[in-house]
Order: C-alpha cells, then structure tokens, then sequence
C-alpha cells in the first residue's frame, strides 16, 4: 500500500480530515481518478459536487485506503452539509 493511503487512512480514522475535499491535500486527484477509473474532469466535478458519487464509487475509495465504508460516507456526507450551507 502506498505510504499516502496509509497517511490518509490515519487521517480519516482520526478526524483530521473531515470533508471528501481534504483527501487532495494529500494525493492528488489523478490518483483516486485512476483506481476509480474515471477522467481527471468527472474527478474535479466530484471534490467540489460530493453528491454525484456513486455508492459503489465511495466503496471502491473505502476500498483503497482500507477504510470502513461507513467512515468515508460520513466524510462526503459532512461535506455535501457543509456545501448546502454555504449556498
């Protein structure tokens, strides 16, 4: 596994990455893009529109930074909150 997965999980798990967004602090998009196979513009789209990802979409990233799914939905969740606040 790379090292960012890890660092990344440690993060999630721990709560200092709150939102979906806050993973491309880490890694960059096209990296996710890649293991979900999807293009670099549909991955844009989805740090900044949480609600087009798919379920089986936020299982396959919970899938590779071996997260448990319910952990990465909270974060895309909180997100999609925080995004319709701020509208």
């Amino acid at each position: 596994m790379d090292k960012r997965y890890e660092s990344i999980k440690f993060m999630i798990e721990t709560g200092h990455i709150k939102e979906f967004k806050e993973i491309f602090h880490y890694i960059p998009k096209s990296l996710l893009g890649k293991h979900l196979r999807t293009n670099n513009p549909r991955m844009t789209r989805l740090v900044t529109n949480v609600d087009d990802l798919t379920v089986h979409e936020i299982f396959c990233i919970s899938t590779l930074f071996d997260v448990d799914y319910h952990k990465i939905n909270h974060i895309v969740f909180t997100q999609y909150l925080n995004d319709k606040k701020g509208r």
